[in-house]
């Protein structure tokens, strides 16, 4: 069977559900996003295991969307989550970590954690840097 093509693979249907999730964001459908979040770190964690550069792309964006939206006790839960799976996934100075740690941050210097933001951003601009110079 062609996978190429075949959208029922789980991968696929990750990617479908991200997808979605994003064009619902951009509409301010914020629920619908979040279900599609949600649906695809499900699939990510249920196919590939939890430890899948899937669940880590499902985590970060479920946990961006849950600090945007004012929610940051679950924001902080999805985006450590996310950081973790990225750095297993890729290594802890990929840059595909730069969202997740700067979300996060932010998450932690409205919980008055001043000291741990500091660090996560210093760690973003780290690994920016990196890649920049």
């Amino acid at each position: 069977m062609d996978t190429t093509t075949d959208t029922t693979t789980p991968r696929r249907q990750v990617r479908e559900h991200l997808a979605r999730a994003r064009w619902h964001r951009a509409g301010g459908r914020y629920a619908e996003a979040e279900r599609a979040l949600r649906a695809a770190l499900r699939i990510a964690r249920g196919t590939a295991g939890p430890a899948s550069a899937d669940a880590a792309d499902a985590a970060s964006a479920l946990g961006i969307l849950l600090e945007a939206l004012g929610r940051p006790a679950e924001a902080e839960e999805a985006l450590r989550h996310a950081v973790l799976l990225y750095e297993s996934a890729y290594g802890p100075d990929d840059t595909r970590l730069a969202p997740p740690l700067n979300a996060l941050g932010a998450v932690l210097r409205l919980r008055g954690d001043l000291t741990g933001a500091e660090r996560l951003c210093r760690r973003v601009v780290d690994i920016v840097s990196r890649t920049t110079t």
